[in-house]
């Protein structure tokens, strides 16, 4: 999943659950319009989680970025990959996310790192 678009991520995100909570909207004894306005809800609802964990989770990892400069390190693609890990292992604990969200969020945050080093250099 190494794209540097981070729309692909939340797209994958709110796909992925939206299948499993529309399954079980529909399953549900409601109208139509009343089913389909908690589908168009629930969508909403999926696409923020899903922008609000990423922009969490990129704060975290620059956080994470500038405490290695202030202590004179520098910043590789491997130094990078291994922050974006422990990113990973801190939003798999919060429990906001399955696993594998959490995971194809680290793809995410990887892919990012071309425009993270661009920052760098700056």
């Amino acid at each position: 999943m190494r794209n540097e678009d981070p729309m692909s991520f939340f797209k994958g995100v709110v796909f992925g659950v939206m299948a499993g909570a529309v399954a079980g909207i529909l399953l549900a004894p409601k109208s139509g319009k009343e089913t389909r306005e908690d589908i168009k809800k629930l969508a909403e609802d999926f696409e923020e989680k899903a922008v609000d964990i990423y922009t969490d989770s990129k704060k975290m990892l620059m956080k994470k970025i500038q405490d290695v400069k202030k202590a004179g390190e520098l910043i590789d693609e491997t130094k990078y990959k291994s922050l974006v890990r422990q990113v990973v292992n801190e939003v798999k604990r919060d429990s906001r996310v399955s696993e594998k969200v959490a995971e194809e969020l680290g793809e995410q945050l990887k892919g990012d790192w071309v425009m993270v080093k661009k920052q760098l250099l700056k």
